[in-house]
This record gives C-alpha cells, sequence and structure tokens, in this order.
C-alpha cells in the first residue's frame, strides 16, 4: 500500500467536508502535550515566536490564519538541521474536525504507528486517502 500524508477522522470519506463526525480539539491538545517528546507546538517553534513576534508586519487579511495555526493547531516533529524544516507536520483542522499530515521524507513504520496510537487515542481512524484504513492488522502485514 503506498502511503503518503495519511489522515485521521471520525469516518471515512471521499469529499472531505461530508464528514459529520469531528475529532475533538482538546483530545488532539491532549495527546500532543503528552507526546511533546517527539511534537512541538508551531507556536514554540523559533520560526514559530518570530512569526508572533512580527505579527504587525502581517497584512491583516492573514492574520487570523496565522494566529489560528499558532494557537495549538499545528505539531512539528523531526527537525532537519541541513534544510531547516520540520519533516513531519500535523495539523487539526477545526472546522472540519479532522487531522492532516504532512511528510517531508519517506513514511516509515514508526510514522504510522505513532500516528495510529493518535487516532486510537481520539476514537478515529487512521486513513489513506480518505477511503483506506491503516489499522494494527495492516502495519504488521503490508508497511515494513
Amino acid at each position: 500500500m503506498k502511503i503518503s500524508d495519511p489522515w485521521i477522522s471520525k469516518e471515512k470519506f471521499k469529499n472531505i467536508s461530508k464528514i459529520k463526525e469531528k475529532i475533538s480539539y482538546d483530545a488532539y491538545i491532549e495527546f500532543i502535550d503528552t507526546h511533546q517528546d517527539y511534537f512541538t507546538w508551531e507556536e514554540e517553534t523559533e520560526q514559530g515566536k518570530n512569526t508572533l513576534k512580527n505579527l504587525d508586519e502581517i497584512p491583516k487579511a492573514f492574520r487570523d490564519g496565522i494566529l489560528k495555526s499558532h494557537s495549538k493547531q499545528k505539531a512539528n516533529a523531526e527537525f532537519n538541521l541541513k534544510k531547516r524544516y520540520y519533516e513531519v507536520v500535523v495539523q487539526f483542522n477545526e472546522e472540519l474536525g479532522v487531522i492532516r499530515t504532512t511528510f517531508q521524507k519517506k513514511i516509515k513504520k514508526h510514522h504510522l504507528e505513532l500516528l495510529l496510537e493518535m487516532a486510537n487515542y481520539l476514537d478515529a481512524l487512521l486513513l489513506v486517502d480518505g477511503t483506506k484504513i491503516i489499522n494494527k492488522e495492516t502495519l504488521k502485514n503490508e508497511i515494513s
């Protein structure tokens, strides 16, 4: 199974805007907060701190989006010192009640195990393309 940027959602979806049941934002925060050894909130990164410090220089039209992503919506992991960016990003979408992941590297089994742990904690599903479920069996049989 080819996996790129899996989603965490309460239900499978073909059209993300039709999702009815939303993930708990508070539970998402709890999970990230209990995994601070791996994840860093966007607003706690060097770049995030600089962005917030210079918020007045950002056009007003963009400030709400910046503030939203800097208020425990986006968590980063695996900082690449050479390239100067985080290679793993999880971001909660409050409007849709889902979590989007972005990987700037090959997804490995340990990444999926952590995301599956998060999905289970949130009583949600770990999905590829919104339609294929990744579970313990999938990890054991199809992913090396």
